[in-house]
């Protein structure tokens, strides 16, 4: 074993000495170099490099990155002008997509943003893409993964000529899901304040289906904090807008791309297996009746949740409210109704009881 772990440590030292060699030849824009995070990068013209000027880089100075994901990141940045601090969601758009003429469908959260002003929806600042010299981002963010000591190489997980949509809004560092893990007691869950959170969740939600659009992709990590009760809505990357007959009446509509499985109506998850789902608001308004589960029942554990989502999902949910709680169980079941027509709107919870 001890000489496995030497062997293993001599390999490991050895690739990262290939590694500082690599990042020293990228720093210097010399020749073709070998693949990073499994990409082939490709030459490296040091005239474009020299010439391109990124908004970013320029105007920012990253502090941290709070999120990597398939679709990009989120920097916590400071903006050089005004010393604010905000998060910039970085969106990659693959060469193929912009070739196929997909750029426009990738900026649908952009536009979804700068639609929605409301006192519960993250606020909109500004947007705009970066069209780098081939290479040139992989670059700059292994130099930022070093500035801030990170080590979350995913970060350059993309194609070297690739586009970038960076979207500035207001930084909060505090999500519904950090919550929900930190307060994991029935004591801790002081049923007045949470009815309060809701509320301001159902109206952030209200004001979108007002707008025309399903955010289909709700679940606490996409509810941030931006005060100790002040709570708002983010993350609109698969939002897309309502469908209506010629009476105006909303239809329902199938959508490829899925949002995530454990907070998925019955209709979103019933054509998963083919990426695809159905909707309407009224698949917003069953994930609120999760999330409300949620907030009042303390589900700490990751299996138990989800077999109790899936339950309401069939239909016939589990018995996990007590006797105090029965009006809040009538409430919670009222939007979790399986069939969607019978679910209330954003707008009737307003008149419920346990509204009140």
């Amino acid at each position: 074993l001890r000489e496995a772990v030497a062997r293993l440590t001599e390999e490991k030292r050895q690739c990262d000495e290939e590694n500082t060699k690599l990042r020293e030849k990228l720093a210097n824009q010399t020749n073709s170099l070998p693949a990073v995070s499994s990409l082939q990068l490709p030459n490296i013209n040091s005239g474009q490099s020299a010439d391109y000027t990124s908004k970013f880089t320029k105007e920012f100075e990253v502090t941290d990155i709070m999120g990597v994901g398939g679709g990009g990141c989120v920097f916590k940045a400071k903006n050089l002008h005004d010393e604010h601090t905000y998060a910039v969601k970085r969106i990659v758009v693959d060469p193929k997509d912009v070739k196929d003429g997909k750029l426009h469908k990738m900026l649908r959260e952009v536009r979804a943003m700068a639609k929605l002003d409301h006192q519960n929806i993250i606020r909109y600042n500004s947007t705009w893409i970066e069209e780098p010299p081939a290479g040139w981002q992989i670059v700059e963010d292994d130099k930022t993964l070093r500035s801030i000591n990170s080590k979350k190489m995913q970060l350059k997980n993309y194609h070297p000529k690739s586009l970038f949509i960076h979207i500035q809004m207001q930084l909060c560092n505090y999500s519904l899901t950090n919550w929900l893990s930190e307060y994991t007691t029935p004591e801790s869950r002081e049923p007045g304040r949470l009815k309060g959170w809701f509320k301001q969740i159902v109206s952030g939600v209200e004001y979108i289906h007002d707008n025309k659009l399903i955010h289909r992709d709700l679940k606490p990590c996409n509810i941030l904090f931006t005060a100790k009760d002040h709570l708002k809505i983010c993350d609109m990357g698969i939002v897309v807008e309502q469908k209506t007959g010629d009476d105006g009446v909303e239809v329902t509509m199938t959508r490829t791309g899925s949002s995530t499985d454990e907070y998925m109506s019955p209709e979103q998850s019933s054509l998963k297996m083919f990426n695809e789902s159905r909707l309407t608001t009224a698949s917003d308004v069953f994930t609120l009746g999760l999330i409300l589960a949620e907030l009042i029942v303390v589900m700490d554990d990751y299996t138990k949740k989800v077999k109790i989502f899936d339950s309401y999902r069939r239909g016939k949910p589990e018995n996990i409210f007590d006797a105090k709680q029965a009006k809040t169980e009538e409430f919670v079941g009222n939007l979790t109704k399986l069939n969607r027509k019978d679910r209330l709107t954003c707008k009737a919870m307003h008149g419920e009881m346990f509204m009140s």
